[in-house]
């Protein structure tokens, strides 16, 4: 099953707190891995303590503070697999194309 599959049927299956939940007990699980405190963690991020320990409670903060947390983490990059560049629609790309002007062709006279 690809991710993006087996993320929309999480989604379907969990419910917003609780996924909420998952994703601070997942931040647990990392920072714990790489033997930060949420002290260390928070100083390296430039966030609050207490952010930390809200974000890892219930999932719950700021955007900024999360990317914050996520980047001292170095997992980061990791966010590209949930939400990939969006790259424009074949139905888009014909639609944009159909909307620009034709070239205009200038016609020189012959010279006989």
């Amino acid at each position: 099953m690809c991710l993006k599959r087996l993320i929309t049927y999480m989604w379907k299956l969990i419910k917003l707190p609780e996924a909420l939940k998952q994703l601070g007990s997942r931040l647990r699980e990392v920072r714990l891995s790489q033997g930060l405190t949420q002290r260390e963690l928070a100083a390296l991020a430039g966030v609050a303590r207490n952010s930390v320990a809200r974000l890892e409670d219930s999932g719950s903060g700021r955007t900024d503070t999360l990317l914050r947390v996520l980047g001292a983490l170095n997992i980061l990059d990791r966010l590209d697999a949930v939400l990939p560049e969006a790259t424009p629609s074949p139905l888009a790309m014909l639609k944009r194309s159909a909307s620009l002007k034709p070239r205009l062709r200038v016609r020189h006279k012959r010279k006989r």
